[in-house]
Parts: structure tokens; sequence; C-alpha cells
């Protein structure tokens, strides 16, 4: 369903929100950093922003080293990780212009919400002190199994949350009625969304905006880039999200308005 809204309507539909991944959607210079910035602001509490681009800077200060492309994914992935677990927003803020590119964060939200899911199924046939001690094993296990290497971080990321439980359950006063803790936990991150939020500008707009922009002076103190072709490059690349991807909703924000489709 496609619905009309303000950037007010979208601020408000993000602090509203629960735990989820927001994928921003766009070609270099649209805007996606300061519009994270804007949804930050709304509940900086309950939100991480996770940019690419500034893991690479503060891994390497602009000299963008392609060999380290999955040190650099790496890092990215385990914040988003993390903070998913943890119960929060998270903004994805990089360009994520083909289906290819999203996949891997929808993909990687399934996989979260699948351990749940198991987790949950277990919570439910076990007492407390006996559940956190399965679940313990169970993530030892699937971490130290070859086959599971791909979501290792994943089933590290659920490890340090069940610790967590284990180690709160010890402190008298500070795990009470750690049942029904337990089992919200696992259902907010069952709940978890999938949001995209897709910039449709156009690409003259997109580097004019990227010419302008102030930090132009420090990358170009390491390498002078050509943004009007890397944006025609990405332009050619881009394929706009469709909700069959695996988004529960997607706002496509042009120089009109905003369209949100549920």
């Amino acid at each position: 369903m496609h619905q009309n809204i303000t950037h007010k309507g979208l601020e408000t539909d993000f602090k509203n929100a629960s735990t989820g991944i927001w994928l921003l959607i766009s070609l270099v210079g649209a805007g996606k950093t300061s519009f994270a910035q804007k949804l930050l602001a709304t509940d900086p509490k309950g939100t991480i922003r996770s940019s690419l681009d500034e893991i690479i800077q503060m891994m390497s200060f602009y000299n963008y080293e392609p060999t380290m492309n999955s040190f650099y994914g790496g890092v990215e992935r385990s914040a988003i990780i993390d903070g998913l677990i943890d119960g929060y927003k998270v903004i994805v803020d990089r360009t994520n212009i083909t289906r290819k590119i999203r996949k891997q964060f929808v993909s990687l939200v399934k996989k979260i919400k699948e351990v749940s899911r198991e987790h949950l199924q277990l919570f439910d046939t076990l007492k407390e002190g006996i559940f956190i001690e399965k679940c313990e094993r169970n993530l030892i296990e699937s971490i130290l199994v070859e086959e599971s290497r791909k979501n290792i971080d994943i089933y590290s990321s659920f490890l340090k949350l069940v610790r967590d439980w284990k180690v709160k359950r010890k402190e008298p006063g500070l795990f009470t009625q750690e049942s029904s803790f337990i089992k919200k936990k696992l259902k907010c991150i069952i709940q978890t969304e999938i949001v995209g939020v897709y910039f449709d500008l156009p690409e003259e707009t997109c580097i004019q905006r990227r010419l302008s922009d102030p930090l132009n002076v420090v990358r170009d103190r390491v390498q002078k880039i050509n943004w009007k072709a890397v944006i025609h490059k990405m332009k050619k690349k881009f394929e706009p999200p469709e909700i069959n991807e695996g988004f529960d909703r997607i706002y496509t924000v042009n120089q009109t308005g905003i369209k949100v489709n549920r």
C-alpha cells in the first residue's frame, strides 16, 4: 500500500519503531548521511548508525585499500549484528544500490530471527537456569562447527547475550521475573523490521551535492576523485528497491515528498 507522508511523519515512524535495520539506498551525494543524522536525533538512545565510509576513514583515513574489503565489511557487519541483538534500531548509511548488496543485510536479519526462534522454542521446554546453560553449550557448538563459519559472528553475539543473562541471574535483585524478561527479549529480536529509505533523486542533483561537499577538501588530499564519473557509473548499476526483496516497508524520498510502501 502506497501512502504519502511528510519528513516529520517519517521521523515519527522511526522514533516509534522497535528493533530494526534501516537501509539507506541512493547514489552518492543524495543526502543519506544528513538524513541519517536527523533520524538518529529523534531517538539517540535507541539508535545506532553504521557507516561503511566512516569505518574505512577510521581504519585508513580515506586511503582505501581494496584488499581489506572483507575486513571493512566484517567490522560493519559485527556492529550491525550486535546492535540488532541488543535491541537497537540500526541505520545502515551506505549506498546499497543493488539487490545483491541489499540481500546480504536482509539475509543477515533473517538468520538473526531464525536463531531467536530456535531459542524461544527451547525456552518453552526448559526451566530458566537449564535453558541458559543449554543455550550457551549450543552456541559454542555452533561456533565450532565448520558449516556455521559464515554465521559465526551471529552466534558469537548471541553467546554474549546469553552469558550476560547468566551473570545477571547470579546477582540477587538484578534478574527478577527472568522468564518474562528472556521471552520478551527473544520476541523483540524475532520482530526485527527490515526498512528501506530510498532517495529517488536525479543524477545531476547528486553530482552537484557531492561537488559542494566540504569534506572533499580532506578526500582530495589523499586522492582526487572524478565524482561525476563515479556517480554516473553507479547510476548504470542502480536497482531501485522493491518490497519483495524482503522489506517490511520502503520510504521513497524525492523532490516532491515522501511515499511509503508497506
